[in-house]
């Protein structure tokens, strides 16, 4: 009989890769939408594998028991396959439309937490539970159905289904990340699986068309074999055995992934990879005991086996995992840079995971199959195919639970592990025991003991050292924290691991799985550190905004210093944190006064949720809402940057209420930031942006109107907030409105500018797929970034900001670029009327800070001779290096003797072709539009003989031009002119930069819409 589907036999096995394929694109798809839904804290994590494996278990446990009435199983498998399919396809409409009546409806009308909890969990649960159960049919159905087939070589079907059905899940895993969410985002990869599971439905319905044999005769009478567990101690034994198999397995993945986001960071990618190197390992597995389970003597004895040698596998992983940071920092050292070394970087990475990973998994992969093959030789039929299936899963859901809230939490990452590999050789210690029948066995267990207990021993001495583990190796590729630095605080929470860390010179960071998230300087005897500008700004900005703010939210506690800063403000009467992990509220008591607020004030309420949940599930509206995030490269943050998230805030804002975000410019680059711009900016009524320091951005928006006038007198009468922001030095409405660099116009038009890549979304994570790549490639926002210093004139043009007032001092410290520049063009104004600094000697000048002047004023000395070409060129370089670092820096006021009315000016010999830059120059020193577009339109017709007067002040004859036509809101003239004039003039990247920007602005007026920009930058 089994000659009749011989033809089959590979068909079948072939089309559960495809199976396998699918299966672990949903899982993979399904997490990040019940991510979304759940958010990232750690019961969420743990739930959405509950659900998935318990699914399973409750689908391969009635399918055992069903199953044997079934005349045609493989048959059964291809309907379950459509059926699955078919859900597939429908899940994206059904989850945006059940998330939105829950956000919208449900859960604000059920009150408290312990509700809102329970119906999110009930709801998640519903939305996968049926495609999960259903999935857990498809094993036992395809195992039954071949093995009716094909009789007399159960462990070989058994291990080959594994091998095939998990090596389709390895590759699914890798395609759900590297090709789907890139090409087709979420719902198209939860489209691809659809279709997939109806091309395996129709194949195994077309390879099933001969009926099957029937079911081999159950043993009946006195000789059947106990089916209830509490009478049978082989079922019981094995039963149990693979239960606590895969729990132990389940906590291994799960310790790994964390262990190894300290080594190669937590980015999705790395996530994919290190699953797909767990999967790959069982699948090898899987291909091994294919060949072994039917010739074993005693399956049970074998299993026994592998169980011990998995968990000598898994203690031997950490004398490997202990390398992993030397081997991430090698590679960092070794590629470049580029797509191709990001490419053999993330090929690294896999090689790691798979060097840690893989002989465990490769262990784990063999015993499932011969547990089933135990009880298909006990006569137990083939229901134990789904028992064994079921148990299994529901130990895996066990040790996912026991893994995140138990073990790693209260035994650290190291310990965790070692105790999950004690439940290994336990299970395998037990097994080798009852299989002793003679002195030959005996000595073969003690051997086993002894090579176990070694392991361990060995094992527990293998160091993890918290100053390497909190490295952060993935970012620079320095293998320990800085030398002199020392652990103030050190946990493996449930969803990260924490450290705290004192540097030499009194500073204190505080960081994640080795990212650092925030740094203070503790001493005064040093400056403050760049981070708390961003923090006390993150605070102040929207403070100093809003007439009679109450409420406050916070998203991601940090160091505590933005809840702090806002507790300084009497006016408001609660203030409530929301962070995922609580030993980042544990490590960040360290930071001491600078934070003490947040701690003690009655008025603080810190919440371990996930922010959007916790939202939802309260009828509270904020006058200020607060966002830090960790870097958008780090899994699972990119959704506090989605444009759904952006829908979401306002809802939960008053009608004046303010929504505050932090954007980190490093590790990611302007095409990124735009695309989340893009989200943002559809989302309220007007925004901008500041700068609060070399690499922060801070975003305001608003729900409604315009923005709110910023008066720093509504804070500084709180002695607590003026003296913090004293020494911040931010202690005037000028300097923090100095540091703004983007309104809404500027804003709109740098996410038309450098608009390459669509908004940042929950279901098009263009966030998680390409800022590990920026990270990696040590990308920045520089053309944000550098808008204060190298485009200033720009932001004056469109509204923006004002040069530092005469008046006021720029900052003493070093974290806002632009006050050094203002400092070196008043210098240089200084020099150039012969006059000495008012604010005097600065260190942070150096000697070459007033070259230009003085090399201006060297080559003026002699004016009775005629210039040469040669002098003629310098003088213009360095009249436009002069141009350059003053103009846009000062005001008129201050630009008085350099450009308007100058004295050092008047050189008889000077080439008359210079009087029309000095022209230029005084109409741009006094903001003279109409004249500035006068005279730059002259330029650009007739250009001057004077080659290097071309070359170095075309460009800023169109700009005067452009920026003239902006000022006037004459949009459609200045795309006429960048159209006519702008591929005439040489520009460099800065100034293509300041013009892409100008232009985008004007097609943004002009097409009265956000559509696709006609221009991009390059």
């Amino acid at each position: 009989m089994a000659s009749l589907f011989r033809g089959s036999r590979p068909g079948l096995l072939a089309i559960f890769v495809i199976s396998g394929f699918a299966g672990l694109i949903y899982q993979s798809i399904w997490s990040h939408y019940l991510g979304l839904f759940l958010g990232h804290a750690a019961y969420a994590q743990a739930l959405v594998l509950a659900i998935f494996m318990g699914g399973m278990a409750a689908g391969a446990a009635w399918i055992a028991r069903a199953g044997q009435r079934w005349r045609n199983l493989i048959r059964g498998y291809a309907v379950i396959e459509a059926i699955i399919g078919v859900l597939g396809l429908l899940f994206h409409w059904i989850f945006t439309s059940v998330a939105g009546f829950s956000y919208d409806t449900l859960l604000p009308a059920l009150g408290t937490p312990l509700a809102v909890d329970i119906a999110r969990w009930g709801v998640a649960a519903l939305l996968i539970l049926p495609q999960t159960i259903l999935l857990g049919m498809t094993f036992p159905l395809m195992s039954g159905g071949l093995i009716r087939r094909y009789p007399g070589s159960a462990g070989n079907l058994l291990g080959g289904l594994y091998f095939t059905n998990s090596i389709g899940a390895a590759i699914g895993a890798l395609a759900a990340v590297f090709v789907l969410l890139p090409w087709v985002g979420l719902p198209g990869a939860m489209t691809t699986a659809g279709i997939l599971n109806f091309a395996v439905a129709a194949l195994a319905w077309w390879l099933a068309r001969e009926p099957e044999p029937a079911p081999n005769a159950a043993v009946s009478g006195t000789d059947a074999p106990e089916q209830s567990l509490r009478k049978n101690p082989l079922l019981r034994v094995v039963l149990f055995g693979t239960a606590l198999s895969g729990a132990a397995s389940f906590a291994y993945e799960i310790i790994w992934i964390r262990m190894l986001s300290m080594a190669v960071g937590s980015t999705m990618h790395a996530f994919e990879l290190m699953l797909a190197s767990f999967i790959a390992g069982i699948a090898l597995g899987g291909l091994w005991v294919r060949k072994q389970a039917d010739r074993a003597e005693s399956p049970l004895r074998l299993v026994g086996w592998m169980q011990i040698f998995m968990g000598i596998a898994a203690l031997a992983s950490l004398a490997v995992y202990a390398k992993a940071f030397a081997w991430v920092g090698w590679l960092l050292q070794a590629l470049a840079p580029t797509d191709g070394g990001y490419a053999l970087f993330n090929l690294g990475t896999a090689t790691i995971a798979m060097a840690i990973m893989l002989p465990a998994a490769f262990f784990a992969g063999t015993t499932l199959p011969l547990f089933t093959v135990t009880l298909l030789r006990a006569g137990q039929g083939e229901r134990s195919i789904g028992r064994v299936y079921a148990w299994n899963t529901l130990g895996s859901i066990v040790g996912v639970f026991a893994a995140i809230h138990l073990l790693i939490p209260t035994l650290g990452l190291k310990l965790a592990l070692c105790t999950a590999a004690l439940v290994d050789i336990g299970i395998g210690l037990f097994l080798l025991r009852g299989q002793a029948q003679d002195k030959r066995s005996m000595l073969r267990f003690g051997l086993a003991t002894a090579l176990a207990a070694t392991a361990l021993i060995l094992a527990v001495r293998v160091p993890f050292d918290p100053m390497t583990t909190a490295s952060g190796v993935f970012r620079h590729g320095r293998t320990s924290l800085q030398t002199g630095d020392r652990i103030l605080y050190y946990k493996d929470g449930k969803t990260a691991s924490v450290a705290t860390v004192l540097s030499q010179n009194g500073g204190i960071n505080i960081s994640t799985n080795g990212k650092p998230d925030a740094a203070i300087q503790m001493t005064d005897k040093f400056p403050p550190s760049d981070d708390e500008a961003t923090m006390l700004m993150l605070a102040a900005l929207p403070l100093a905004m809003l007439d009679a703010p109450k409420k406050a939210g916070v998203i991601g506690f940090g160091s505590g210093m933005t809840t702090h800063t806002l507790l300084g403000d009497p006016r408001l009467e609660r203030v409530d944190t929301i962070e995922i992990e609580p030993a980042m509220v544990e490590g960040a008591k360290v930071f001491g006064p600078r934070v003490e607020r947040a701690y003690t004030d009655p008025r603080s309420h810190i919440v371990i949720d996930d922010a959007k949940s916790y939202f939802s599930g309260q009828n509270t509206k904020y006058d200020i809402i607060v966002s830090e995030p960790s870097n958008p490269w780090i899994s699972g943050v990119g959704a506090l940057f989605s444009k759904e998230f952006y829908q979401f805030i306002p809802r939960h804002l008053t009608d004046e209420g303010l929504f505050v975000q932090w954007v980190q410019l490093y590790e990611i680059d302007d095409h990124l930031v735009a695309s989340i711009l893009a989200g943002l900016t559809s989302s309220f009524s007007d925004y901008g942006a500041w700068l609060a320091n070399s690499t922060d951005l801070v975003i305001i928006a608003t729900k409604n109107g315009p923005l709110p006038p910023l008066d720093a007198q509504r804070i500084l009468t709180s002695p607590q907030l003026k003296s913090e922001l004293a020494r911040l030095k931010l202690d005037s409405t000028q300097r923090l409105t100095f540091r703004k660099i983007a309104n809404a116009e500027l804003l709109r038009g740098m996410t038309r500018y450098y608009a390459s890549l669509p908004a940042n979304s929950d279901f098009y994570p263009v966030l998680g797929l390409h800022a590990p790549k920026a990270r990696y490639m040590k990308s920045s926002a520089d053309g944000i970034l550098t808008l204060p210093f190298y485009l200033p004139q720009l932001l004056e043009t469109l509204g923006v900001r004002q040069p530092m007032p005469a008046e006021i001092s720029p900052s003493p410290l070093d974290h806002f670029i632009a006050d050094v520049y203002t400092l070196r063009a008043r210098a240089l104004a200084a020099a150039m009327r012969n006059q000495p600094m008012k604010e005097g000697t600065d260190g942070r000048l150096n000697d070459k800070a007033t070259l230009p002047a003085l090399q201006i004023k060297a080559l003026l000395e002699e004016c009775t001779a005629p210039w040469t070409a040669q002098r003629s060129s310098s003088f213009s370089l360095r009249l436009r290096e002069l141009a350059e670092w003053t103009l846009g820096h000062l005001s008129a006021q201050e630009l008085q003797g350099v450009f308007i009315q100058p004295a050092w000016t008047k050189c008889a010999s000077m080439p008359a072709e210079f009087r029309s830059v000095f022209a230029m120059l005084d109409a741009y020193a006094r903001r003279d539009y109409a004249v500035m577009e006068s005279l730059g339109r002259q330029w650009l017709e007739q250009p001057p003989q004077i080659a290097a007067l071309q070359t170095d002040f075309s460009q800023l004859a169109l700009a005067a031009v452009m920026h003239s036509l902006a000022h006037e809101k004459r949009w459609k003239e200045l795309v006429q002119v960048a159209k006519v004039y702008g591929p005439k003039v040489s520009l460099d990247a800065n100034q293509r930069t300041g013009m892409g920007l100008l232009l985008a602005v004007a097609e943004n007026h002009v097409a009265g819409t956000l559509a696709s920009p006609q221009i991009t930058a390059p």
